[in-house]
């Protein structure tokens, strides 16, 4: 994977921390939809999310990163910031073969990142700034019905504790390219901290 800074909408605490090359760069637009997240027997309302670029991985192989969480989301100073003092969501670290944009299609839980996959995701509920409750995704899949200028995704698997969780969105991204920051030189095993989680 690699380092990321926990979210102000996702999930870790960073070491790293990233600036924005430019306001122009890190436009975010609307970031509204509407969803589902049905962890357990509990069933949260979805209301925005965020497009993390973060360029090429490895040859053909590209990175964006998906949080969707119960908040709105401002942008703030070039970032991504939660409305709400309290929230819960998901963020799943994705890998395309589409430099662009999130291909369509399904990703799926493995140890190997690969086109179509992801090794590392996060359930996050009731956590604030200053207490952040996460659960890491240990199976299932991600899958886009459409990208563009509106999303459309469904998402189903296990977290580590055992708790099942499913769920869908639909509507827009506020998109944030981050593509010329990343530090690949970070191990497979080191965590990115979502950076909608961090002033």
């Amino acid at each position: 994977m690699k380092n990321l800074k926990l979210l102000i909408l996702l999930v870790s605490i960073s070491l790293v921390s990233f600036s924005c090359g430019s306001d122009d760069d890190n436009d975010s637009g609307s970031n509204s939809g509407s969803g589902v997240l049905v962890y357990g027997d509990t069933e949260i309302q979805l209301k925005a999310g965020t497009i993390e670029n973060y360029g090429e991985y490895s040859n053909g192989l590209y990175n964006f990163d998906i949080v969707l969480i119960s908040s709105e989301i401002s942008n703030t100073s070039g970032e991504p910031e939660a409305v709400d003092e309290t929230f819960s969501g998901v963020y799943f670290e994705l890998f395309t073969n589409n430099a662009a944009d999130l291909a369509e299609g399904t990703y799926s839980f493995g140890d190997i990142i690969e086109i179509n996959s992801y090794t590392y995701a996060n359930v996050i509920i009731d956590s604030t700034l200053d207490n952040f409750n996460e659960f890491e995704i240990n199976s299932g899949t991600f899958t886009v019905l459409d990208d563009g200028s509106s999303y459309e995704f469904e998402f189903e698997g296990t977290v580590s504790n055992g708790t099942s969780f499913s769920g869908y969105y639909e509507g827009s991204l506020a998109s944030y390219d981050y593509s010329s920051e990343l530090d690949r030189s970070a191990t497979a095993d080191s965590r990115k901290t979502r950076r909608l989680f961090n002033r």
